[in-house]
């Protein structure tokens, strides 16, 4: 599945298609959604949906609709240009020019991206504009935490907010961007497509949810751990995505009665895990895991944590027999 075609049966087609067929197009529109990687791609359909001159909207073959796909629309124009976050250059150049005329179309169109980043002064000026908004402009706000973003400039602003896709629509992006284990990565990233693709520059997510399983499946005695201590510290900047593997796989065996696995690769692994762990010591080792998220955030032994994990997950498969 492309991107257009999740953009085509959003909220948000809907909202600007019903807005332009009724010639009410909002002076400004705020897009909600953690996944900014969705939030940055619809913003771009959006525009060309407006600038499009084809009946069915947006065409993306149209004259418009390339420019815009080639970045040479005069008419629309993204912000941060040159920072990281919105600064109050940025506004002050956006305000000084958006009582100028559009140049080529009946729109101009602004697009602040992490709008939620910009400096309270900054977004002060820009809403002296919204107030008295110029004719034929549109400013589009993305954020991914709308709690920072100035209530006066959330009550001027038509609200949308764009919802997370199916992991199946995850993975069918991430299998078109050419990402490895995109079935793996997408049902952990929940549908967070931006999420996905930072887990998709860890190692190999197949091979790490591998390990988890091997882990608890096959760590039977003290002299074990040495092995699998090993082979997690060997992970390195991967060890948090092993936790979180670890966490999903934990959840994957509570449910396996249920046929809602997410590793569906694992499946038979993952049913064999659920006759050994009962629901008691499923809990145990999360918590464990809960445990380490905290301790990393100081300069901890990793070493000597992780030691003491598998020591504690040998534990509790003895004395919390099913």
């Amino acid at each position: 599945m492309e991107l257009k075609d999740l953009y085509l049966k959003s909220q948000l087609k809907i909202t600007i298609a019903n807005d332009l067929s009724a010639g009410m197009l909002n002076h400004c529109y705020l897009l909600s959604c953690v996944d900014d990687y969705l939030l940055d791609n619809f913003v771009v359909f959006m525009a060309k949906e407006i600038f499009c001159s084809s009946e069915e909207k947006p065409c993306l073959t149209c004259n418009n609709c390339q420019k815009i796909e080639h970045g040479n629309m005069v008419d629309l124009m993204f912000f941060p240009k040159s920072e990281k976050t919105l600064v109050t250059d940025d506004i002050n150049e956006i305000v000084n020019d958006c009582y100028i005329k559009p140049m080529e179309s009946e729109y101009k169109i602004y697009v602040l991206k992490n709008f939620h980043l910009c400096t309270v002064q900054a977004q002060n000026k820009l809403l002296k504009t919204l107030e008295e908004p110029p004719q034929n402009v549109v400013f589009i706000l993305t954020t991914t935490n709308e709690s920072l973003i100035l209530p006066t400039i959330s009550s001027r602003s038509k609200k949308i907010n764009v919802n997370l896709v199916s992991d199946k629509e995850c993975e069918s992006v991430l299998e078109s961007l050419k990402v490895k284990n995109a079935e793996i990565i997408s049902k952990m990233s929940g549908g967070n497509i931006s999420l996905a693709l930072n887990m998709s520059k860890s190692g190999d997510a197949s091979s790490i949810v591998g390990l988890c399983i091997d882990m608890l499946l096959n760590m039977k005695a003290s002299s074990d751990i040495i092995k699998y201590s090993s082979k997690i510290l060997a992970l390195k900047k991967d060890f948090v995505f092993f936790l979180d593997c670890l966490q999903l796989v934990l959840r994957d065996v509570a449910v396996a009665s249920t046929s809602k696995i997410s590793f569906s690769t694992f499946k038979d692994d993952i049913l064999k895990l659920s006759k050994g762990l009962s629901c008691k010591q499923i809990k145990y080792i999360s918590d464990k895991i809960n445990k380490i998220y905290e301790k990393l955030s100081f300069n901890c032994n990793l070493p000597a944590l992780v030691d003491k994990f598998l020591l504690d997950i040998l534990e509790v498969k003895f004395l919390c027999q099913k």
